[in-house]
């Protein structure tokens, strides 16, 4: 009598997940999450074909999973993806005791089929935007040489616009604007790829270049600063930094960092040289 309970109550638990897979397919369905469908109705399926005797609950079971099979194989976005690979197999799925097997392999090659296909469709738009990016940038590289800056900054910002989330984008088209002397649009640039990429060594680089060829020195001085506190001391920033401060005649700062550097290099020809001539 207990064995019996036992069978009964696994009987009652399995018909009840397979149920509540059906019911979760049927959802996503519903809902257009195709591969999520996929997943619940295998789900289904191989409890389904792993459970020897699903007691009164069979009859039920049976009947959901016809159901089910029927609505995915006439769900708009299956049937249209079946005729893009020219599978005229109509239906895709039909429901009897014993295909589970079957099934779960035909979902599975489904799923496959559309992952390859959405994968090459993937590939071929990275390739187009690529294309277009590269274009844009030529062009406004183009633009910004013949002193067209107008023109030259529309297709720049055009890049940042579509493209600004990819690696290097930002600063490269920065980049574009200081070497064509806009450095005010290069500082808007650098700006926004230090926010983007907080660690971008070299974007802080251009921007206290950029401050520098603008003349803002107290903004230079800040990304210095800035810097400083995101990447560490190093004996050759320390030297940059003298650089700069001898550059705006402010020899304490100068020496000072001009001492730091060589703290960390005492080999360092240049930060001798500007601590030596200060001193004197």
């Amino acid at each position: 009598m207990l064995q019996r309970k036992v069978d009964t109550q696994r009987m009652q638990a399995d018909a009840r997940t397979i149920r509540e897979n059906i019911n979760r397919a049927r959802g996503y369905l519903r809902r257009d999450d195709i591969y999520r469908c996929i997943e619940a109705a295998n789900d289904a399926l191989v409890l389904k074909s792993t459970s020897s005797t699903l007691g009164r609950g069979r009859s039920e079971v049976d009947l959901l999973l016809v159901e089910m099979c029927d609505e995915f194989s006439r769900h708009p976005r299956v049937v249209e993806f079946l005729q893009s690979i020219g599978v005229s197999r109509v239906p895709l799925l039909r429901y009897k005791a014993g295909d589970e097997t079957l099934l779960i392999k035909r979902l599975m090659a489904l799923r496959i089929k559309m992952e390859e296909v959405e994968q090459r469709a993937r590939e071929r738009e990275e390739k187009l935007q690529a294309s277009q990016m590269a274009q844009w940038l030529q062009l406004g590289q183009a633009n910004l040489e013949q002193k067209n800056f107008p023109k030259g900054k529309v297709y720049l910002r055009r890049v940042v616009e579509t493209f600004g989330t990819e690696p290097d984008v930002i600063r490269e088209v920065g980049r574009l604007f200081y070497e064509a002397g806009l450095h005010a649009e290069a500082a808007e640039m650098f700006a926004l790829a230090i926010e983007q990429t907080p660690n971008d060594q070299v974007a802080w680089r251009m921007a206290i270049d950029t401050s520098e060829a603008m003349g803002e020195f107290k903004k230079a001085e800040s990304l210095y600063l800035d810097a400083l506190k995101i990447f560490g001391g190093h004996h050759l920033t320390y030297l940059n930094i003298a650089k700069f401060y001898l550059k705006w005649h402010r020899k304490d700062d100068a020496y000072d960092y001009a001492q730091r550097a060589l703290d960390l290099d005492p080999e360092l020809a240049e930060a001798k040289a500007i601590r030596d001539k200060l001193a004197g």
